[in-house]
């Protein structure tokens, strides 16, 4: 009663202010989407379901002309014929189905407070959803959004490497509506429409290739905000599709490396490492076979026990580089694109204001989970000045990559920032930060458009 109350109240609303911030809500009987698309579309998404709330929310979506995701836990199915005839409506309908586990589960404990699952368990919760999706006819689902957003890239690698595409609930242009904390139908339109701020930080509303986080379950007003979404995406020509954009990582973990360009886009020199001169000890560190690539400088800073080989182990070619960190006390590690003045001739010519493509293939044995975990990114610098003056500057560093357990190569890819204005070089490594091994091989720069 409490619900439905709510949504009448809602629903019979004009115009509600919430937080400054004006959103029309309608009458039931709502105008279908349809616009022009000019604006770009939207793709709405419901987790949780199915339930006995999940067909009222079907119903409205089909009347208004919008197809969506549906993120599924599995228990909800298991021995459940009206929820599972729901599925099958949703899947019939042209929406999306995607996995959301069997049973709810945090798979890191962020937010329940509970051990964080093993791989094992993590793969038992999808396949387990997975299985009761197939037992009805449908395709095992290839999208999963894991419940709470509690994820790690160690987590996430492990479902991509089983299959699946992570959809996070919120992040970049990912917009949580807030329909679980209990909120009226009209402030969940105005969180999805006009945007809202929570803690000092503000979260923008809808635009192109936005995500909308919702839930399809009961006990919440998310039915009722829907005509009110639609009628602002009518008004401002945004269209709605249920096929979910390439990166929707929200910026939490990294998003899959695209392919690299063309060879003769590449800005680095001795890219696959298979030159080599010779080097005795780099900044006190062993090179147990007397070598580093050529144009490249095993680098760090800090206070550890670094050995440095180069390995048949390569991704490419015969040749890679090894790093081992056996102790750490601070500081980190990595195989950079020389910042020698001696290797100034390596360095590509680069162009201030352009933003650039960052690749290295690795392959990493580290400890990436729990407090006193082993950190690998991308490290970026730039370098001001010429010859004698040079300086080189800490620019940035890409998003933390996951450990491969040292069986297979993974792609660490980053875009940086537009380089500053003075900025007259560019050099990049994968940095490690902690105990472990790192073998880097076929290093790839690309200046974007």
């Amino acid at each position: 009663m409490k619900k439905a109350k709510a949504v009448c109240i809602a629903l019979s609303m004009s115009v509600v202010i919430l937080a400054s911030l004006t959103v029309t809500v309608v009458a039931a009987h709502a105008a279908t989407l349809n616009n022009d698309c000019s604006a770009g579309r939207v793709t709405f998404t419901f987790d949780d379901g199915p339930d006995a709330n999940t067909p009222t929310v079907l119903n409205t979506l089909q009347r208004l002309g919008v197809k969506a995701v549906f993120f599924v836990v599995g228990e909800q199915l298991a021995g459940e014929p009206a929820n599972q005839a729901t599925l099958r409506k949703e899947a019939a309908g042209g929406n999306t189905i995607g996995n959301h586990t069997y049973d709810h589960a945090s798979f890191t404990g962020a937010s329940t407070g509970v051990p964080a699952l093993t791989d094992a368990q993590i793969l038992s919760e999808m396949h387990q959803t997975d299985a009761q999706i197939t037992a009805l006819g449908l395709p095992a689902p290839t999208l999963y959004r894991p419940p709470y957003g509690d994820i790690n890239p160690h987590d996430d690698l492990l479902l991509r490497n089983a299959g699946y595409r992570i959809v996070m609930p919120w992040g970049a242009n990912i917009v949580d509506s807030r329909d679980w904390t209990g909120i009226s139908a009209a402030q969940i339109a105005s969180n999805v429409t006009n945007g809202y701020t929570l803690n000092g930080f503000v979260y923008p509303g809808i635009k192109a290739d936005s995500i909308i986080a919702m839930h399809d379950t009961a006990d919440n007003n998310t039915n009722g905000a829907l005509p009110a979404i639609v009628n602002y995406m009518n008004a401002h020509h945004l269209c709605a599709t249920p096929t979910v954009r390439p990166d929707a990582t929200g910026g939490i973990v990294p998003a899959p490396a695209p392919p690299t360009p063309d060879q003769s886009l590449n800005l680095m020199q001795n890219p696959s490492l298979e030159q080599t001169s010779a080097v005795a000890t780099v900044n006190g560190t062993t090179t147990t076979d007397g070598k580093e690539p050529t144009c490249f400088q095993q680098a760090g800073w800090g206070d550890g026990s670094t050995t440095w080989t180069m390995t048949s182990d390569a991704h490419s070619g015969s040749l890679a580089e090894n790093l081992t960190v056996s102790s750490w006390t601070s500081g980190d590690r990595k195989l950079i694109d020389s910042q020698r003045a001696a290797d100034a001739s390596c360095l590509a010519a680069v162009t201030p204001g352009k933003t650039y493509s960052l690749w290295v293939w690795y392959k990493g044995n580290f400890t990436d989970v729990g407090a006193n975990a082993t950190e690998a990114a991308i490290a970026t610098y730039y370098r001001t000045g010429t010859g004698t003056s040079a300086v080189w500057n800490y620019w940035q560093s890409g998003p933390l990559m996951p450990s491969t357990g040292g069986s297979f190569w993974n792609a660490a890819y980053f875009v940086t920032a537009p380089l500053p204005a003075n900025a007259t070089a560019v050099t990049y490594g994968l940095e490690l930060i902690g105990v472990g091994t790192l073998t880097t091989d076929d290093y790839f720069m690309a200046v974007n458009n």
